[in-house]
């Protein structure tokens, strides 16, 4: 469930928290080896019609990796949007969203799996995994999102309180951390994408409210960590990587 719950833009392991509170640019290179890795990975299993792209694309990444300035390690890195047309932005970003939903149905499976041994609603448990397990083999990318995240619809009011006692407090932390790391980046005196940030941060801080449902924080966290401006994605990792 860790996954599921955890915005991938605003946290990471508190071993690399300490790391990057020493050695910013060890924070970023983290970043950049991750991205390396899906983009030879969409260079392997690519057609031929985004080739020459990806392969300039990873090699900006193998450049910035290599270089030990952070200011000029992160200018690198946030430039890359402008490096390419908006179509194969789009094709990166659909990729990527992809690899997300993927890891955090994996995570859902692995966390509705652990509370099996309680044994505890276990008619309902089985059948949310075997739903999971069905979505990931759903080659249609908005069906498995769409399907992913109404999950809870599906689920008695019963089982919703049931997973309240164990996702509930984890989901609102998740959301604490999202809007205290939009605070810091507004905070700054340069700051970019002033207004998408702070719609962020409003929609974070709207969802830990105790009338949103589960299912409904979900749909927030997954947003969050998925805006549709591919540069503000790009910053906000950047950013994270500086502030941490």
């Amino acid at each position: 469930m860790s996954r599921l719950l955890t915005i991938c833009l605003l946290s990471l392991a508190l071993a690399v928290q300490c790391v990057l509170s020493e050695n910013p640019a060890e924070g970023l290179n983290i970043h950049i080896r991750g991205q390396l890795q899906q983009y030879e990975k969409y260079l392997a299993n690519d057609d031929g019609s985004h080739k020459e792209e990806l392969k300039k694309l990873i090699g900006i990444y193998e450049t910035a990796l290599k270089t030990e300035d952070f200011n000029a390690k992160q200018t690198l890195v946030n430039e890359v949007p402008s490096q390419f047309s908006p179509e194969f932005g789009k094709f990166v970003q659909s990729k990527l969203q992809e690899d997300q939903i993927n890891e955090d149905i994996l995570g859902a499976i692995s966390f509705y799996k652990s509370l099996l041994a309680k044994g505890e609603f276990k008619a309902d448990l089985e059948k949310v995994v075997a739903e999971l397990e069905s979505l990931q083999k759903q080659a249609d990318f908005e069906a498995k999102k769409n399907g992913f995240l109404n999950l809870e619809k599906g689920f008695s009011p019963e089982f919703v309180n049931f997973l309240k006692s164990d996702a509930l407090p984890q989901l609102n932390s998740d959301l604490k951390s999202g809007v205290e790391f939009f605070e810091k980046v507004l905070g700054e005196s340069d700051v970019k994408y002033a207004t998408e940030i702070k719609d962020l941060k409003a929609q974070a801080q709207a969802a830990i409210a105790d009338s949103v449902s589960i299912d409904d924080k979900h749909k927030v966290l997954y947003e969050i960590r998925n805006p549709p401006n591919a540069e503000l994605i790009e910053y906000l990792k950047a950013k994270f990587a500086e502030l941490n």
